[in-house]
């Protein structure tokens, strides 16, 4: 019972791991590309990743699904019998992009602490440049005509 079991899902299953594992080297491709991005400061470059990386998001969610199905329909004693090198392979990738995703996390607090220094820094200059500019000019007087 349990092998055939396994027979009538090892193609789909075997097949979800595939594509899953194509698209999350696809996902870390991206996670690198947002990295690099936001080194040059390339915000429109990193805004478009950041579309492309929902976008597949959103389709390892349906294989997350799909393969639980799978894996529900096969039984959970089978699921040690089920690791092969794209399970593997899935489980390194995910780790990477992990990795990747939190020393971007990292980079992008540190840009926004600076941005938010540079934006005080800019008030008060311009704060002083008003002074500045406002300085040795002297106040109108409102006259009355009829005085």
């Amino acid at each position: 019972m349990a092998l055939k079991k396994i027979n009538a899902h090892a193609d789909s299953l075997i097949e979800l791991l595939i594509a899953q594992c194509r698209d999350l080297e696809r996902l870390l491709e991206l996670s690198r590309r947002e990295a690099a991005a936001l080194e040059r400061e390339d915000f429109s470059a990193l805004l478009e990743t950041v579309r492309e990386r929902a976008t597949l998001g959103e389709r390892l969610e349906v294989y997350h699904r799909q393969l639980a199905e799978l894996r529900a329909e096969m039984g959970e004693d089978l699921a040690p019998g089920l690791k092969n090198e794209w399970a593997s392979r899935t489980i390194e990738l995910a780790m990477e992009i992990q990795a990747q995703d939190a020393e971007t996390r990292a980079a992008l607090i540190l840009m926004r602490q600076k941005t938010g220094e540079q934006l005080a820094l800019l008030k008060q200059a311009r704060h002083q440049v008003s002074a500045y500019l406002n300085e040795g000019r002297r106040l109108p007087i409102a006259c009355d005509r009829l005085a």
